[in-house]
């Protein structure tokens, strides 16, 4: 399956419907930029992008990879956590800052 693919069965997009597509790859590569600054090797994405694509992420890795660009993506994409209580956001916040911190003390430690 594909990486876009993945990502919308986590923010619970039909993986058939293609309306969002172009606006959930956005989303995800701006995500794998800041990935990309804090130093984990994680390349660009497009649609038809497979998670093998990902060759310098231990396979270990990719899932926290995709947990953190599922929350990245839902915190943009969900527009009702914008009107939700603030108790869902702080927590996606704090779950982005802990699976970055994995991520950096794995590839950090290599760059």
């Amino acid at each position: 399956m594909t990486i876009l693919n993945t990502i919308k069965e986590m923010v619970e997009v039909d993986v058939e419907e293609d309306i969002f597509d172009v606006q959930l790859l956005r989303y995800i590569n701006s995500g794998i930029s800041y990935l990309q600054r804090n130093a984990i090797p994680v390349i660009r994405i497009n649609k038809d992008t497979e998670l093998q694509g990902w060759t310098n992420i231990e396979e270990e890795d990719k899932e926290t990879v995709l947990d953190w660009l599922h929350l990245r993506c839902v915190q943009r994409f969900d527009k009702s956590l914008m009107n939700g209580g603030a108790t869902t956001m702080e927590w996606i916040d704090s779950e982005l800052t802990n699976l970055l911190y994995q991520l950096k003390a794995i590839y950090g430690a290599k760059s």
